[in-house]
């Protein structure tokens, strides 16, 4: 709230969604883009969640809507959602909470917005109190992520995006044995290539997101050799190829 514009909220609540809330940060990743007269949120969860990851997406997008009017102090100007899961029971709650088209069973999970709010001074915008927060969630973070194997695991991963380190690497740079890494990534819900996945997913769709962008750059771009392995490893992510996942983008 305390931020300048929404534009830069959204930068500092992203860069520490690791911190809060029972997903964020670690099951369910939000990323965010300006498309020009949108602006839109990329939400990507773990599909290992079960029966639970509804519930994570759920709460995070009331959760953007609630926190928006917060620092906004009006409703997010929300155009469009997108759900990659079928039509809930309880449709009809979409409706009372995004008050905008909701379309389901689409590639991904998408919030859509009038991008015009991005750049408004914000009604409690304080410079002091902006850098006391930040200064605040910097540390906490930091405590919180120290002993955290899958983020320590996820920072040396995106320091190298065209060549992801294997296992072996990732243990050997954090002094224990492979067998150790893959007991302490299970202990918090992961297995290291599933990991690596997700870091590449997020990347690839934001890449394709781009319309002029070719799919062999953005293959290459990941460090694959090919576009046929590209494409292999998007479809056994998202369930469609890179192309058909651009053209449902743009639908």
């Amino acid at each position: 709230m305390s931020s300048s514009t929404l534009r830069r909220a959204i930068e500092q609540g992203l860069r520490y969604q690791n911190y809060p809330g029972r997903f964020s940060g670690d099951a369910i990743i939000t990323d965010f883009r300006d498309l020009g007269d949108q602006g839109c949120f990329d939400v990507i969860v773990r599909h290992d969640l079960g029966e639970l990851r509804l519930l994570a997406v759920e709460e995070l997008l009331s959760n953007i809507v609630a926190t928006s009017r917060w620092v906004l102090g009006k409703p997010l100007p929300i155009t469009q959602l997108r759900c990659d899961y079928a039509m809930p029971g309880h449709v009809e709650k979409y409706k009372t909470v995004f008050d905008c088209p909701v379309k389901f069973d689409t590639s991904s999970i998408q919030l859509f917005f009038n991008a015009s709010v991005l750049d408004e001074p914000l009604p409690h915008a304080s410079p002091q109190s902006s850098r006391l927060y930040a200064s605040l969630c910097k540390e906490k973070s930091i405590a919180r992520t120290k002993g955290t194997v899958s983020a320590q695991i996820t920072q040396l991963i995106e320091g190298s995006p065209a060549s992801s380190p294997s296992m072996a690497d990732i243990a050997n740079l954090l002094h224990c044995s492979p067998r150790t890494l893959r007991r302490k990534l299970q202990a918090e819900g992961w297995q290291y290539q599933q990991l690596a996945d997700s870091i590449r997913m997020k990347r690839a769709r934001k890449a394709l997101a781009d319309p002029l962008k070719p799919i062999t750059e953005i293959a290459i771009s990941l460090g694959y050799s090919d576009h046929s392995g590209f494409v292999r490893a998007f479809k056994k992510w998202t369930g469609v190829s890179p192309s058909e996942f651009r053209k449902k983008l743009f639908d």
